[in-house]
């Protein structure tokens, strides 16, 4: 007889279930956003509160996500997929995702990036790192966004900027030296930085691979996140 519990993979077990939720949970946010665009339209009362769950439900979504690809890495089962890709058409592809709860919110979205600026990477992998960020950014930021892309140094360095209260110090002082050597087991930073550090890590050129960095300021004055992809 087997014992309870003999045989049993637990974290291809756990895996499954997050794997689960995560379906359902994706379920939910489409019958979310058709509801809260029907809703919009109509002028009805409860769209705020709509909006909200709209909000909590994609940010739960984006975790399992994460949570899913850190185990795969782990594993050794995702291979990172990397193409060329128009770096302003992928900006215009995430805004666009995320521009239901971003006009909700009436936060304005500038963009800055070279109509010609074309880079290598895992488009899926860079795309939920950045929704992740603008998903934060629907929280944090006042009214505006700024979002840049250039070539600097041998790098392809994509920014997000809000005109938020920032990101605080304990999380500054956490991620120096590029993240090298951060535990990010206290909660201080959370698991949307730790997945793009690990993704942008994934990214490698030439012996140089990819890093992520926060600070506050910028050109809107709060919180500034980079990746910077070789």
């Amino acid at each position: 007889m087997t014992a309870p519990g003999e045989g049993i993979a637990f974290p291809e077990f756990l895996a499954s279930i997050v794997h689960d939720m995560k379906n359902s949970l994706g379920m939910i946010l489409t019958s979310a956003e058709e509801t809260v665009g029907a809703c919009s339209s109509l002028g009805c009362p409860s769209s705020k509160r709509l909006s909200q769950m709209q909000y909590e439900t994609k940010r739960l979504n984006n975790n399992l996500v994460q949570l899913l690809t850190i185990y795969k890495m782990d594993q050794a089962q995702y291979t990172v997929h990397i193409t060329d890709n128009a770096v302003s058409d992928f900006i215009a592809e995430t805004i666009l995702q995320n521009r239901p709860l971003l006009d909700y919110r009436g936060i304005d979205v500038v963009t800055v990036c070279p109509d010609d600026l074309c880079w290598f990477f895992d488009n899926n992998l860079i795309s939920g790192v950045i929704n992740n960020i603008l998903n934060n950014a629907y929280r944090y930021a006042q009214d505006r966004l700024r979002i840049a892309a250039e070539e600097q140094n041998g790098f392809m360095v994509l920014t997000v900027q809000d005109n938020g209260s920032g990101y605080p110090e304990s999380m500054l002082r956490s991620t120096e030296h590029d993240l090298k050597g951060t535990s990010f087991r206290t909660g201080s930073t959370g698991l949307g930085l730790y997945f793009a550090a690990l993704v942008a890590g994934l990214h490698k050129n030439k012996g140089r691979s990819g890093y992520i960095d926060i600070s506050n300021g910028g050109e809107l004055g709060g919180g500034c996140f980079s990746i910077y992809l070789p």
